[in-house]
C-alpha cells in the first residue's frame, strides 16, 4: 500500500525525535528549512543568469543555418480535460520554439469540457503544423498517445504534457545535439516546475544516463525525445501501464539501444497544480502502482531475474534482483596502524568487525581473509582464530593496495568483498544487497551505506569536481535523502570507497587490481576510474549499510603526492569526461552536495 506524503513525512519526524529527543528534532528542522531556503533562494539567481535574451537567440539561429541536419520533431500532447488557460500556455510554448522544424500531433481524449474543442480547432487552424484528432471514446492517456503517434511524421517525438510548458530553446537544443551525435535515439534533460502564477522551482538537474537510477525511479522524466522509428518498433504507449505509461517505453526503448544522451539544461517546466503528478504523491497514487508493474515487467525480461518493491517513498522501487546460484564471497580485510594504542583500538574494531559479519550476516557462503601488516597479539589471535578467518602477513605496513592485492591472490571466491577493518555491519543482508548488483555483467565496483557511530553519513557515493573526489554528503543526517532520492536509492557514481566495495573477481584482475603506487589513499577512485573506463557501472547501494570507524586504524590525513599522481593519471579521462557524468554541470563544482549557486 502506498504511504500519502503526510504520513511519510510523519514518520520521519518521529523517527528523528526517538533518537534525538526534542533538542535534536528542532536542529533537523532548523537545518532542513535553511537548507530549502538557500536552494530557492540560489535557483532564482541562477535563473536570472541563465535566461535567453535577444541575442542568445539571433546566434540560435545562425548556428541552425549551419547545421547538416533538420531533423523534424513530432510532439505528442494527449488531452483530457485541461483547464484552458494551461492548454494553450503548452501550444503556445510549442508555437514560440526557435527551431521551426516541428508538428504539434495534439489528440483529445473525449474531453467534456466544451472549450477544449474550440482552442484545439483555432489553433490547428493558425498553423499548419498543428495536428488535431477528436476521439469519440474516452481511453486514457495511453489511447490517447498512440493516437497522436499515428499522426506523426517528425524523425523524432518529444513528450508534452496537456498543462506543462516547453522552454522557448527546447527543440533547438535537442536537434544541435542530434547534429553533433546523429545516432541518438533517446535524448533526456533537465526540468523544473512552475506554479499557477508562473514562478519556477524545484530545478532537477540530472546525472548523465544512470541505469540503476533509472531502475529505481523515473529521473529522466522531462523532456523526453526519441527515436521515432523506435516508439513504432516497441509498440508505443501500454495502456496496461497507464499512469506510468511514459516509464513503461523508456524501460523498453533502453532495451533496444545505448545511444542515449543527456542535455544538463532546463527545457521543460512541469506545472503544478492540483492534477498534476509535480504537485506531490497525492496526485496520483495508481501511478506509483503502474510504475511498479512496469518495472517488474523489465525485470522479467531480463536475464536476472527478481522481483520489484515499492519503499516507503512514494515512486521509488527498489529491484530485488535473484542472486544467481550460492556464489563463494571472498572479504579482505586489511589491517595497518601506525602505533602501539591506534593497534589496541584496531584489534577491538577488528575483533568487532569480524563477530557482526559472523552474527548478523544472513548470506553465509563467504570466506574472510584477513591481510596484516603486524603481529596480532594471541589473545586477538585466537579468537579470530574461531571466526574461521585465513590470515596473510604482508611486508609492507603502509601500503593498502599491496595488502589487498595480495589478499585477492588467496581468495577462492568469484566475488571479492574489499572491506576495512573498523567497519561493522548493520544490515543484515548487505552482502545479498550487494551481490544482487555485482553479478551483473555491466556492473563493476558496488559500494555500500557508510555511517559513523554518531548516525552522519560517511560514504554513499563520490562524485569528482575539477579532478578531486569528494564523498556527498559527508556528516550529513542518516536519514537525509539526498539530491532528489540519491541517498535512499540504488545510484551510479564515478566511484566508490573500498572500505566496504564488492567486485567480481575477474573484473578486478581485468583492471589489473589496485595500484600500489597509491600506497594509502584514491587507490579505489582510481579503481573505479579503470572500471568506468573499461565499460562497466559502478553504483552504491544504501541498502547495504554498515558503521564505519574512520580512522581508527588507518594513517590520518592526506597525502598531496597521491591527488597530484590520481590527477596526472587520469588527466587526459578527466578531459574526456568533463563534469562528472553522474553530477551536473550546473551544480556547485566547490561542493560535493548537489548544490546550486
Amino acid at each position: 500500500m502506498i504511504k500519502n506524503d503526510k504520513t511519510q513525512k510523519f514518520n520521519k519526524l518521529k523517527q528523528i525525535w526517538l533518537k534525538r529527543r526534542t533538542v535534536g528534532l528542532l536542529s533537523f528542522l532548523f537545518q532542513r528549512s535553511l537548507s530549502k531556503w538557500k536552494q530557492k533562494r540560489n535557483y532564482q539567481k541562477w535563473i536570472r543568469r541563465h535566461r535567453l535574451d535577444e541575442k542568445d537567440t539571433l546566434s540560435a539561429h545562425e548556428q541552425i543555418k549551419q547545421w547538416k541536419l533538420r531533423p523534424k520533431f513530432s510532439v505528442i500532447t494527449p488531452v483530457y480535460n485541461v483547464d484552458a488557460v494551461w492548454l494553450e500556455k503548452a501550444i503556445e510554448s510549442v508555437i514560440n520554439q526557435i527551431y521551426a522544424d516541428w508538428e504539434l500531433c495534439i489528440v483529445d481524449d473525449a474531453s467534456t469540457k466544451p472549450r477544449i474543442r474550440s482552442i484545439l480547432t483555432s489553433y490547428s487552424k493558425l498553423d499548419p503544423r498543428i495536428k488535431v484528432v477528436f476521439r469519440t471514446e474516452n481511453g486514457h492517456i495511453s489511447a490517447a498517445s498512440n493516437s497522436a503517434l499515428e499522426l506523426a511524421t517528425g524523425d523524432y517525438i518529444a513528450l508534452l504534457d496537456h498543462d506543462d510548458e516547453l522552454t522557448i530553446d527546447a527543440l533547438f537544443e535537442n536537434a544541435k545535439l542530434i547534429n553533433q551525435h546523429p545516432e541518438a535515439d533517446f535524448i533526456y534533460s533537465d526540468e523544473d516546475k512552475i506554479d499557477i502564477k508562473g514562478k519556477r522551482s524545484d530545478p532537477f538537474f540530472k546525472p548523465d544516463w544512470s541505469p540503476e537510477y533509472f531502475y529505481s525511479c523515473m529521473y529522466t522524466c522531462h523532456l523526453g525525445v526519441y527515436r521515432t522509428s523506435i516508439i513504432r518498433e516497441i509498440g508505443g504507449f501500454r495502456s496496461e501501464y497507464n499512469g506510468s505509461q511514459d516509464y513503461d517505453l523508456v524501460l523498453r526503448v533502453v532495451e533496444k539501444t545505448k545511444n542515449i544522451y543527456h542535455i544538463p539544461k532546463i527545457l521543460y517546466h512541469w506545472r503544478t497544480i492540483p492534477s498534476s503528478a509535480a504537485s506531490g504523491s497525492e496526485a496520483k497514487p495508481w501511478a506509483y502502482l503502474a510504475g511498479q508493474k512496469a518495472l517488474q515487467a523489465m525485470v522479467e525480461r531480463s536475464c536476472y531475474p527478481g522481483i520489484v518493491e515499492q519503499t516507503n517513498n512514494s515512486g521509488l522501487y527498489r529491484i530485488r534482483r535473484d542472486v544467481i546460484g550460492q556464489p563463494l564471497v571472498s572479504i579482505i580485510i586489511s589491517r595497518s596502524v601506525k602505533s602501539s594504542n591506534a593497534g589496541q583500538v584496531s584489534l577491538g574494531n577488528l575483533e568487532n568487525c569480524i563477530r557482526s559479519i559472523y552474527q548478523l550476516s544472513t548470506y553465509r557462503n563467504f570466506e574472510i581473509i584477513l591481510v596484516d601488516a603486524y603481529d596480532i597479539a594471541e589473545a586477538i589471535s585466537n579468537k579470530i582464530t574461531a571466526f574461521d578467518v585465513q590470515l596473510v602477513r604482508c611486508a609492507e605496513p603502509c601500503n593498502v593496495s599491496m595488502q589487498i592485492n595480495q589478499g585477492a591472490v588467496q581468495a577462492k571466491g568469484q566475488f571479492l568483498l574489499l572491506l576495512n577493518d573498523n567497519t561493522e555491519v548493520v544490515a543484515p543482508d548487505w552482502i545479498e544487497s550487494m551481490l544482487e548488483l555485482a553479478q551483473q555483467s555491466e556492473i563493476g565496483a558496488v559500494g555500500a551505506k557508510l555511517l559513523s557511530p554518531n548516525d552522519r553519513i560517511q560514504h554513499v557515493g563520490i562524485v569528482l569536481l575539477d579532478g578531486t573526489p569528494y564523498h556527498t554528503f559527508y556528516g550529513f543526517d542518516s536519514t537525509h535523502p539526498g539530491y532528489h532520492c540519491s541517498n535512499i536509492v540504488n545510484r551510479n557514481y564515478l566511484a566508490v570507497t573500498a572500505a566496504c566495495l564488492m567486485i567480481r573477481q575477474e573484473v578486478f584482475h581485468e583492471l589489473g587490481g589496485l595500484d600500489e603506487d597509491f600506497s594509502l589513499n584514491y587507490h579505489d577512485v582510481d579503481l573505479c576510474l579503470k572500471a568506468h573506463q573499461a565499460g562497466y557501472r559502478n553504483v552504491v547501494t544504501p541498502y547495504a549499510q554498515l558503521l564505519y570507524y574512520e580512522s581508527a586504524s588507518r594513517e590520518k590525513g592526506s597525502r598531496p603526492q597521491e591527488w597530484h599522481q590520481l590527477n596526472h593519471k587520469w588527466k587526459d579521462y578527466f578531459k574526456q569526461l568533463g563534469t562528472d557524468p553522474y553530477y551536473n554541470p550546473n551544480l556547485s563544482l566547490l561542493s560535493p552536495n548537489f548544490e546550486i549557486v
